[in-house]
């Protein structure tokens, strides 16, 4: 019962996420949706942070399922690179807090370890996925694992090797400017995809310049 309570309580709270910001979800909102008091709610979660972390991992979901693919199906790391690049942006200009909040605030440095307790949690709704693999791949900050990424493409002789890191952090500083540029329009008709066809067009172009011809 418990468990069903608090499993409940996650999938409110990122329906609710779907139409509102984090800022303006509040204890007593999602434990009226979910028919309980905010005592209830404080059973299961430490507190509102707590449970909209778990509850903005579901927005991961997608996103996880196609790079683990990538990864496994390309050994090519450019590819990898670019398509890691356009899964991401094209579920992040459209949840721009939740993933503001994943990636670059307050929820960064535990989102490897919440999504493997959601996970544990949802077992089912992961069965296609390796929860260890997932939550490793996620341990690290965004720009230390983009930087794998372009460090691999640059032995294989896309970019010069001294220039890996540079690349990475711009690519990196990109999609977070951009996000935050995005961050109060894009629930907005056709900014969500505007956003992120601006963002692949400037991160190939930046590949472009880098690359060793």
């Amino acid at each position: 019962m418990a468990a069903s309570k608090k499993i409940a309580l996650i999938e409110k709270t990122y329906e609710l996420l779907r139409e509102l910001p984090p800022s303006e979800i509040k204890i007593r909102t999602v434990a009226e949706a979910c028919g309980c008091s905010p005592a209830a709610v404080y059973k299961h979660f430490s507190d509102l942070d707590d449970l909209i972390r778990f509850a903005s991992v579901r927005f991961l979901e997608e996103y996880i399922t196609k790079i683990q693919d990538t990864l496994t199906e390309s050994g090519d790391a450019l590819e990898i690179l670019l398509t890691t690049w356009r899964e991401f942006a094209a579920i992040a200009f459209q949840n721009v807090d939740v993933y503001l909040e994943l990636f670059w605030g307050r929820f960064k440095n535990q989102l490897g370890d919440t999504i493997f307790e959601y996970y544990e949690i949802f077992p089912d709704k992961w069965k296609n996925l390796g929860g260890l693999f997932t939550s490793t791949f996620f341990n690290n900050e965004i720009q230390e694992r983009n930087y794998i990424i372009v460090r691999r493409a640059a032995v294989m002789g896309y970019f010069h090797y001294d220039e890996a890191r540079l690349i990475s952090d711009l690519q990196c500083y990109l999609m977070h400017g951009m996000l935050m540029d995005y961050r109060r329009s894009y629930r907005q008709p056709e900014k969500a995809e505007e956003g992120f066809s601006r963002f692949m067009e400037l991160l190939e172009s930046t590949c472009q310049h880098y690359r060793i011809r």
